[in-house]
């Protein structure tokens, strides 16, 4: 039995994808092998949205031990503000999880500065050291270039991207989160073999909640609905301009982020009366959302990495809702949405192109119905996060067996 010591920024009672992409994969290990979590206080989207004792019924009710940290604030529009932040983050765990011997050391994204974290712990108690990839942001930063940073930001992403490389190069395994990322790490020169790839799929317990979702609820007129992260890679100015072109549809926003505020002053300045802002969904409200909502929108916004690397994994979850898709983006992601059949593809950042698409789902219930029971046809068919935890538990056996 190895002691396994896990960073990680997001975790349960939080919601969102990256808080629920880890427990999978550590119940796949518990009983194999001793796990502790260090992670932060509940924070996001806000640590306002929790109270003192929020992750202790969550923490109490798991098979390993979870140690917490300090509250933190995640959004913020100014990239370098954010790197400081998440690299005091990534320092406060590193130095809680110092307390522990550990045998395999397992870091967690999304935020980059964990893996540099990860490594040096496993480097003091000369351990494995495992790294969870859901993103590559270094070269997303890169591709941006003076598009979105100022001038000291703009300075550094060649830096970094050298410095996040040489870290990924030194993993003993390496989780990649899809099959583009993988590509890229392969291209990079990291061994094949020291790559496991776990998608972004859905839980097993959430594929069942969803179930509910099948039967759209009446109402007078349709909705058509996003939910998740509202930043810069979403572009969701371009569901406010379609939703000005589309007056006849209303159009709800679930979420926050960085961009929020910002949005929601858009919308104000438009005198979007069909537009509204829900704010951060718990979980158990996931499920209402969906099931009042007709039409789900996601927004990749294009780029030389995100068309390569990126499937939003709410994709899954709008499937498992039995709704159809209007899906604004390129590559990976249209890739897998062909196989599934179960979405309207345009072109990111085209309002018209989105208005039109949402307009016609909106007159044409039966196909609406149709595109939902594919989706949701197809996500049962896929593998499931339990299942693709067993992957990872064998690749980590694999890797102790070597040691």
């Amino acid at each position: 039995m190895a002691r396994i010591s896990v960073l990680t920024q997001f975790f349960p009672p939080e919601t969102n994808p990256g808080a629920r992409r880890l427990p999978p994969l550590l119940a796949a290990l518990e009983g194999a092998h001793e796990i502790t979590v260090t992670t932060l206080r509940p924070s996001y989207p806000s640590p306002d949205h929790y109270n003192a004792d929020a992750a202790k019924a969550s923490d109490a009710a798991l098979p390993y031990r979870v140690r917490r940290t300090m509250r933190f604030k995640p959004h913020s529009r100014r990239l370098h503000v954010r790197a400081l932040r998440e690299q005091v983050m990534a320092a406060a765990l590193l130095t809680a999880a110092a307390r522990d011997r550990a045998d395999v050391v397992v870091a967690s994204s999304p935020s980059m500065f964990l893996g540099p974290s990860g490594w040096l712990l496993a480097r003091i108690r000369r351990a494995r050291f495992v790294l969870d990839l859901r993103d590559l942001h270094w070269r997303l930063a890169r591709e941006l270039g003076t598009e979105r940073t100022g001038r000291l930001s703009n300075a550094l992403p060649r830096p970094l991207e050298r410095y996040m490389t040489a870290v990924v190069r030194r993993a003993d395994l390496i989780v990649s989160a899809t099959p583009g990322i993988t590509k890229i790490l392969v291209d990079e020169g990291v061994p094949e073999g020291r790559i496991v790839t776990i998608s972004n799929t859905i839980s097993e317990e959430l594929l069942d909640q969803l179930a509910t979702c099948a039967e759209p609820v009446p109402k007078e007129r349709p909705i058509c609905a996003y939910v998740g992260l509202i930043g810069y890679s979403q572009g969701l100015e371009s569901l406010l301009d379609a939703a000005q072109l589309t007056p006849e549809v209303d159009f709800v926003i679930g979420g926050d982020g960085s961009l929020r505020a910002p949005l929601e002053r858009r919308a104000s300045e438009l005198a979007l009366a069909n537009v509204r802002f829900t704010g951060y969904l718990e979980g158990g409200a996931l499920a209402d959302f969906y099931r009042a909502s007709d039409i789900l929108f996601v927004q990749t916004r294009a780029s030389t990495y995100t068309d390569t690397t990126v499937i939003p994994v709410k994709l899954y979850e709008y499937m498992a809702a039995s709704r159809p898709i209007v899906y604004a983006g390129r590559g990976l992601a249209v890739e897998f949405l062909d196989r599934a059949g179960c979405a309207v593809v345009v072109p990111p950042g085209d309002a018209a192109a989105i208005a039109q698409a949402v307009r016609e789902l909106a007159r044409e219930p039966e196909r609406r119905l149709e595109l939902g029971r594919v989706g949701r046809s197809f996500v049962e068919r896929s593998e499931r996060r339990e299942q693709m935890a067993e992957r990872f538990l064998a690749a980590l056996d694999e890797l102790l067996a070597a040691s």
